[in-house]
């Protein structure tokens, strides 16, 4: 009596075959953990956009000069292109600080990647200071022409742009970016 491979798996309950002599394994009496199957996939979601600052304004709205440091960061991990600008802001003024590019694989690559404001530090006339860093309050997505608004009392304030977007949509751009 010679028995296939097939009926001794369908005797043992671990198979069945279907009338077109198609076996399948019945998932349900094999020594598998079930818990895996019964769960459905989770559905596919869209990543975040990262909420990357560009470029901002950082506006002093108190009564004396403050000094500021913004700084950028290039590459994640890697601190050859970060950079912090220090400046100093009169009272009841603003500055702006633009946006910047870097290709840092030359002569290899052409690849060009924009810098991410990373930390707003300000220490106003009176020696207080204040900081606020990545991720700002109400950045949601990657955005230029940010606010920061430091007032004569409290924290920075983190705005977005107040200003038309089309008045410096183009800074910084080449021919193959607008």
């Amino acid at each position: 009596m010679t028995t296939s491979v097939n009926d001794l798996l369908a005797q043992t309950g671990l198979t069945t075959t279907n009338k077109n002599g198609i076996v399948s394994l019945n998932k349900s009496n094999a020594d598998v953990d079930s818990d895996e199957d019964n769960e459905k996939p989770a559905p596919f979601k869209m990543p975040r956009a990262p909420p990357h600052v560009y470029s901002c304004f950082v506006v002093n709205r108190s009564s004396g000069a403050i000094e500021c440091d913004v700084y950028y960061n290039g590459r994640p991990e890697e601190d050859t292109f970060n950079e912090v600008i220090h400046v100093k802001i009169p009272a009841k003024d603003e500055k702006y600080f633009p946006r910047k590019i870097f290709q840092p694989d030359l002569p290899e690559s052409y690849c060009r990647w924009v810098k991410i404001i990373t930390k707003i530090h300000v220490k106003k006339a009176n020696g207080t200071t204040l900081e606020v860093n990545y991720p700002f309050d109400n950045v949601h997505q990657p955005i230029r022409n940010w606010e920061f608004h430091v007032r004569e009392e409290g924290e920075i304030l983190s705005k977005p742009p107040t200003r038309p977007a089309n008045i410096l949509k183009y800074e910084n751009l080449d021919e193959y970016e607008r």
